[in-house]
């Protein structure tokens, strides 16, 4: 069995590390290049490969965790020092024509392969073509050309937004509505009004609950006008690079090259797909805006840009008076977390035992997974609480990822939460808002697919999956956060534990969920398929037009006069180009096998058992919608996603 991660690095031996990692790894694709034509097989060419590749990424994924969590200034540096290099060093390793030629030659051979053997030749070969290998000399130079360029566009897009510095000067009158730590905490002028930034904590409480139209306004029109006219150039300019890399690579559009490697494979499916749900969701949403139109009041029957948010708001208070400070007292951290065990362990059939291991912080809490059988299935990482230099956010962490060894023995995977809870302070505990107890859910649900994976190759291992399958069982595992049986088992008021979330409360938790789920749904669609009409588009596009007719049109809010939001919708210009779609796909794969659930009950064992053998534990070692389907009985459909908005 294999060891409990280590975790005892040093800054000198992570920068060694950065050499010896790519020197072993070159000599190892040396040696795979050289094995003669007619003497490849599957073990000395595709899985020498694979092992190598996978190796190398296990080599260096703690000291990259490292980078994020450690305490040690130098070791974190260390470990970013790192993380650029293993990045930069991966792009070269793609286009490397020796290794595309040894896997080519291994292929041509025709070696009867087992399905997940000719899954792993294929995805690894689309890689390489991917980057244009397979292409004449001339043409893959310019993919690579371009390439290159693209990144530092998107990289200069993405610095300008950092670099907003922008602020909207109100004056006292116009923060009515806002709390007082809100104002509190703002910059003043030297004539005393107060400046509200483009910062998200700024930006958003302004929005919802400022009593001033005209400053809402006024900060929507600076807030979408971010980085104008800079950054439509590069987007455009951006858009056009990527038609022409998806021109040389042979395929129609630059989605359809994207989505390739997808489960929807093409834009047409995605279209389909987007088209439908907008169809379903049409009619909720406008009751939703008449609701909120009628709050409004007036001669004016349009709902403005800057007014959504508002008056959503109010309705949202005046029809379930839901107080999440109060709420909080009955989410203390160590109950939710101690109800959260219990309720997966049952439904998983394993227990979270804490165990003596090494980690990289006195204050994580660290786990082994043990299986109804008592022997260790992999280990959990818990890193709660703010501190110096960590990771800012909440996230599951893949410390170790789980693959069959050269030996026939498997590498035991092991995943961490990384989350910035708020700390016990004085007498009070931890205690949780209950968004914080979804986020919790949210990544534990991650945490699952690492820790239950059994695939056979590293490249196929928990979360390495179709970027539009990852968030599937991370949003399958926030439904039970809105299960009434599961809120009385992780919930007890701090000051009397016995004292569960009081049922009406836990009935207006479970309500509010989809007050404004129709409209919140229509805004995500807008976003998908402005992003794929982007990403379809045969010519040049003006991407203010574009969304102008879409806004209206799909999320049935118009456009701002002389507002270019495109300039600041970051998602499309670091990583979820064509792929914006990927959200709402997963959300409704989740709750389709979510619906197993309900139908057996949410806390039944067999269903657990079934749902971590098919989807969890083969990664990506089957086709994603072929997995989905044999856990359901038939491929996935939309009905239970819209039932469970309200929207069927």
């Amino acid at each position: 069995m294999s060891k409990a991660p280590d975790f005892s690095y040093t800054p000198e031996s992570v920068k060694a590390l950065s050499v010896s990692v790519i020197k072993e790894l070159e000599e190892k694709l040396k040696t795979l290049a050289a094995v003669p034509a007619e003497r490849r097989d599957f073990r000395n060419t595709l899985l020498a490969f694979e092992n190598a590749v996978s190796g190398f990424g296990e080599a260096v994924q703690i000291p990259i965790l490292l980078a994020y969590v450690s305490d040690n200034a130098d070791l974190r540096a260390a470990g970013q020092e790192l993380e650029l290099r293993i990045s930069q060093y991966s792009v070269d390793l793609f286009t490397r024509e020796d290794v595309f030629k040894a896997l080519n030659e291994y292929a041509a051979r025709g070696e009867k392969l087992g399905e997940v053997e000719a899954r792993l030749l294929e995805k690894t070969l689309l890689d390489f073509k991917r980057n244009g290998l397979g292409l004449e000399p001339r043409a893959r130079n310019r993919v690579k050309k371009l390439m290159k360029e693209l990144i530092g566009i998107e990289l200069e897009f993405s610095k300008n937004l950092r670099e907003v510095s922008d602020a909207l000067e109100v004056t006292e009158a116009e923060l009515k509505g806002l709390p007082e730590d809100f104002k509190a905490r703002l910059k003043k002028t030297d004539a005393g009004k107060y400046l509200v930034t483009m910062n998200y904590p700024d930006y958003v409480p302004f929005m919802d609950t400022a009593e001033s139209g005209d400053a809402r306004r006024r900060l929507e029109h600076m807030y979408n006008n971010r980085c104008v006219p800079a950054n439509i150039e590069l987007m455009e300019k951006a858009i056009a690079l990527r038609r022409k890399i998806a021109k040389i690579l042979g395929y129609p559009t630059f989605a359809d090259y994207v989505l390739a490697d997808r489960m929807a494979a093409d834009s047409a499916n995605v279209f389909a797909f987007l088209e439908r749900t907008w169809a379903k969701l049409k009619l909720k949403g406008r009751k939703e805006l008449r609701a909120r139109l009628k709050l409004k009041g007036g001669e004016d029957k349009v709902m403005r840009s800057w007014e959504w948010r508002y008056y959503n708001n109010l309705l949202k208070k005046s029809k379930y008076s839901i107080d999440h400070e109060k709420i909080k007292e009955y989410f203390p951290l160590e109950t939710v977390v101690k109800g959260m065990f219990e309720v997966f362990g049952e439904v998983f059939g394993v227990s979270f035992v804490p165990a003596p291991l090494e980690t990289w912080h006195k204050d994580v809490r660290a786990y082994e997974v043990k299986n109804a059988g008592g022997s260790v299935a992999a280990y959990f990482y818990f890193d709660l609480f703010p501190r110096d230099g960590k990771y800012k956010h909440a996230a599951c962490f893949g410390v170790r990822g789980g693959r069959e060894l050269a030996d026939g023995s498997y590498e035991l995977p092991a995943a961490a939460i990384v989350a910035n809870f708020p700390a016990p302070s004085g007498d009070a505990p931890a205690l949780l808002k209950f968004d914080d107890v979804v986020t919790l859910f949210h990544e534990f649900g991650h945490v699952t697919h690492n820790i239950f994976t059994r695939a056979k190759y590293g490249k196929f291992s928990g979360t390495s999956v179709s970027r539009d399958f990852v968030e599937v069982p991370s949003k399958m595992l926030e439904n039970w956060a809105y299960a009434p049986e599961v809120l009385r088992r992780i919930s007890g008021h701090y000051k009397n534990p016995a004292e569960k979330l009081p049922e009406e409360l836990i009935k207006k938790l479970i309500a509010a969920k989809n007050m404004d789920s129709g409209l919140v749904y229509l805004r995500q669609l807008f976003f998908s398929l402005l992003d794929m009409r982007y990403h379809t588009a045969r010519g040049k596009v003006n991407t203010t037009k574009v969304y102008d007719q879409l806004m209206k049109k799909i999320s049935l809010i118009p456009l701002s006069p002389d507002t270019h939001p495109q300039a600041n919708f970051g998602h499309l210009m670091g990583g979820y180009e064509a792929g914006y779609y990927s959200y709402l796909w997963s959300e409704v794969i989740a709750m389709d096998l979510f619906g197993a659930f309900e139908a057996a009950g949410v806390m039944n064992p067999e269903t657990g058992a079934k749902y971590r053998e098919l989807i969890l534990a083969p990664g990506r070692s089957y086709d994603e919608a072929g997995q989905v389907a044999r856990f359901l009985g038939r491929p996935a459909g939309e009905e239970a996603f819209l039932k469970s908005i309200d929207a069927a």
